[in-house]
């Protein structure tokens, strides 16, 4: 078995979709694996495994005595509390957020994710179950600890890990995402290298040390990668064999105690240490079990394993349809979920631009018939649109199509434009998203040029 095994079976599988793959020791890079148009160089979003950050943050906190883990979380947010609060609600601990024990029966996520202050949202929550004995998973319960980690220490969960883990390792890219009171978001939308996940993946082998600095305890990252409570939904679940059911704080505990950072459509890092190995994959989409299942029967046994570099080529460009003449006109928009109000065709020397009117403000996206192109336009992350690095392919024959990958994302978008005189339909779908939708509307002309 091997790593190039590995990405050769991933990329037959219909289940795992990888964009990237590394395969590290707690010394070195074993396997680097890279799919065109994908980078290395670029950031990369990691939706939940944002979470392991915070979790990270608590322990450093803790580690200064900033707070304790039997700590009440009501302590820290006086004046947030309801004036009715549920009675479990003084009973929750910094530790109960670290398991996603704090006491709520389903998933409240899609509740408290429309609220102006998820803090004050979190706390006004029924905890029908007493904290510490019923695992539910919660974006909030680790939004919760960044809320917490503001109130010890004056900083946001960005500049305190900026201070104590990020730039120490020489990491200063890191792009995080707001919560609605403009807190950093503690469950999702962080943005770091590929490489710089690959530091802090050697830093959990070496149990926190860093270059000879001690960056995290030993202790704490003891009971963090320790199974401390069980995920009763998957006790006898055939599908996670491998994923586990055990849960520390903020890592998921899978099969042979090995532990991981988890992100939505197939985000990973696997570590696993009485190997001194860890994974680290990027998807635009793969199921977790799938993606577990393929690591440990190609990375994870004793034979000897044949890393190297492997990059796919850039794909050969399709000629046909190149001498069609695409309208340069400008239309405007029925309402739609993006908020575009105009669409605008210009060309620009060999190449066309599609301008992008919003309320507020104007992108472009460039692309050619001959070549794909690259450029950077703003686009939803996790919560906030941001202005991103794209790769575009565009065909035209009769309608146009442009295929938008983001690149720190998962997200493929397709924009297909149909023109019918002096009228436009515009078509949107994405491969993946929680929030974007696909739809289609009608455009009208504005102006002929």
């Amino acid at each position: 078995m091997s790593f190039a095994g590995f990405i050769q079976e991933c990329i037959k599988n219909e289940n795992t979709n990888i964009t990237h793959a590394l395969y590290i020791s707690e010394n070195s890079v074993m396997g680097e694996y890279v799919r065109y148009p994908y980078k290395m160089d670029s950031l990369k979003l990691f939706f939940s495994m944002t979470k392991t950050f915070s979790g990270l943050a608590t322990g450093i906190a803790w580690d200064l005595g900033l707070l304790h883990m039997d700590d009440p979380i009501i302590g820290f947010f006086p004046e947030e509390c309801p004036g009715t609060p549920d009675e479990n609600l003084s009973r929750i601990t910094v530790q109960h957020l670290l398991t996603m024990s704090c006491g709520i029966h389903e998933n409240t996520y899609s509740d408290l994710f429309v609220q102006d202050n998820w803090v004050e949202a979190f706390l006004k929550q029924s905890f029908p179950h007493e904290p510490g004995t019923f695992y539910r998973y919660s974006t909030h319960c680790s939004h919760m600890l960044s809320a917490i980690i503001t109130k010890v220490s004056g900083l946001s969960l960005e500049h305190f890990l900026n201070r104590y883990l990020f730039y120490p390792m020489e990491i200063y890219e890191a792009q995080w995402e707001l919560s609605p009171e403009k807190l950093t978001a503690g469950g999702m939308g962080l943005s770091l290298y590929p490489m710089s996940l690959v530091k802090i993946a050697q830093l959990l082998l070496k149990e926190g040390s860093y270059n000879g600095s001690q960056l995290i305890s030993k202790e704490y990252l003891k009971m963090a990668v320790t199974q401390q409570i069980i995920k009763q939904g998957d006790i006898n679940n055939p599908d996670s064999e491998f994923s586990g059911n055990g849960y520390g704080y903020q890592f998921h505990i899978g099969k042979d105690g090995y532990y991981r950072m988890d992100g939505a459509f197939g985000q990973l890092c696997l570590l696993c240490p009485d190997k001194k190995k860890a994974v680290i994959v990027f998807s635009q989409y793969s199921k977790t079990e799938a993606l577990l299942s393929l690591i440990y029967k190609h990375l994870l046994n004793d034979t000897e394993c044949c890393c190297a570099y492997i990059e796919n080529t850039r794909p050969e460009k399709n000629a046909a349809a190149v001498d069609a003449v695409i309208p340069c006109s400008n239309f405007r928009l029925e309402d739609n979920i993006l908020g575009i109000k105009y669409v605008e065709f210009l060309p620009s020397c060999n190449e066309y631009l599609v301008k992008l009117c919003y309320a507020e403000y104007t992108d472009s996206i460039r692309f050619s018939l001959l070549q794909e192109t690259s450029g950077k336009m703003n686009f939803l992350k996790d919560l906030q649109v941001h202005k991103q690095e794209y790769y575009c392919e565009a065909v035209f024959n009769e309608v146009l199509i442009l295929k938008i990958y983001f690149i720190e994302t998962p997200y493929v978008a397709v924009y297909r434009f149909s023109f019918y005189g002096n009228k436009l339909r515009f078509e949107f779908s994405i491969n993946v998203s929680f929030t974007l939708k696909d739809f289609a509307v009608d455009g009208f002309l504005v102006e002929e040029r």
